[in-house]
């Protein structure tokens, strides 16, 4: 049996789609997600929507569901446009001394 099968290997990968605007977003520009997420997320939107034109689910959502991952997130350093650094890249900002401080001592 041939472990490599030409049918089984798919060329046509999913372009990232834009995610359609709220009505209450205020920016300009598209957000982009995963193709294969785009759907869920669209049909996610239309049930909220739904629920809440019955009156069936509260319009204020929490801004976070666990504290203590927020916290976490709240204390990691982040790089342009708010990503999330990796070990590698604040290992080397930690060298050169760039790496910002917050107000308590830890680095940000």
């Amino acid at each position: 049996m041939n472990a490599y099968r030409p049918e089984a290997v798919r060329t046509d990968h999913m372009p990232p789609q834009p995610l359609p605007a709220h009505a209450d977003d205020d920016s300009e520009d598209p957000v982009y997600v995963n193709a294969k997420q785009y759907h869920r997320i669209i049909k996610r939107r239309d049930a909220r929507a739904r629920l809440l034109a019955e009156h069936r689910l509260q319009a204020k959502r929490k801004p976070y569901l666990h504290e203590s991952r927020h916290r976490h997130a709240m204390r990691r350093p982040r790089g342009p446009g708010g990503r999330f650094l990796t070990a590698a890249e604040i290992a080397k900002l930690e060298v050169e001394g760039d790496l910002p401080r917050s107000k308590d001592g830890q680095r940000s």
